[in-house]
C-alpha cells in the first residue's frame, strides 16, 4: 500500500489518509483480484467515504469498526500480510462493521467500468435490445454442455395431483 501521504481522502476531516489506506486494504481483502490495479479499490473507498459523509450512522459504523480493528491488532492493518488480514476479517465477520462494509464494497467495486473490463462484463445490455443477441451465450469460460438422449425409456409417473389431500381437507374443514 502506498504511503498515507499519497492516499487521497475525499473527506480528510472524517477519514484521514491512514484510515482511507486501511479501508483500501480491507476492500482488496474482501474482493481480491490480484491483477486489478489500485484505481477501482481507491474509487470504491472514496465512494463509501462520500456516502458516510452524509450518513452519520454509516460514518459511526465505519469509524468505530476501524477503531475496533486497530485495538485487536498488533500492527497497522495496511502493514499486515493477506493471511493476517483474512484472519482479522474472519474474526469480525459477524459484526455490524463487516456486514456494512462488505456489501458497500461489492456494490461500488463492481459498479466500476474498469472492473467490468477486467472481469469481461460488457455492461448493461438493455439499451441494446437485451442479452439474447448480445452476449447471451458467449460464456467461453464454461464447458460445453453434454446433450445426450437417454437410451432407456422414461418411467411413466402418471398425472400429478393439482392439490394436496391435506390442503383440500384443511380448506373443507376451515372456516
Amino acid at each position: 500500500m502506498a504511503a498515507d501521504s499519497a492516499v487521497f481522502s475525499p473527506h480528510p476531516d472524517l477519514f484521514p489518509p491512514a484510515r482511507v489506506a486501511e479501508l483500501i486494504v480491507l476492500a482488496k481483502a474482501l474482493y481480491p483480484h490480484p491483477d486489478l490495479r489500485d484505481g477501482p479499490y481507491t474509487r470504491t473507498v472514496s465512494s463509501i467515504i462520500t456516502q458516510a459523509a452524509s450518513d452519520p450512522g454509516l460514518y459511526r459504523t465505519l469509524s468505530d469498526g476501524l477503531r475496533d480493528l486497530a485495538q485487536i491488532t498488533t500492527s497497522p492493518i495496511r502493514d499486515m500480510d493477506s493471511k493476517a488480514i483474512d484472519c482479522l476479517l474472519r474474526a469480525v465477520e459477524q459484526t455490524t462493521f463487516f456486514n456494512t462494509l462488505r456489501p458497500l464494497v461489492a456494490f461500488h467495486l463492481y459498479d466500476d467500468r474498469e472492473v467490468w473490463e477486467f472481469i469481461g462484463y460488457p455492461g448493461s445490455s438493455f439499451e441494446h435490445g437485451g442479452y439474447l443477441h448480445r452476449g447471451f451465450d458467449d460464456l467461453a469460460w464454461l464447458p460445453q454442455p453434454r446433450i445426450e438422449e437417454p437410451t432407456e425409456s422414461l418411467l411413466p409417473i402418471g398425472p400429478l395431483p393439482t392439490t394436496s389431500p391435506d390442503v383440500t381437507e384443511y380448506a373443507r374443514t376451515a372456516g
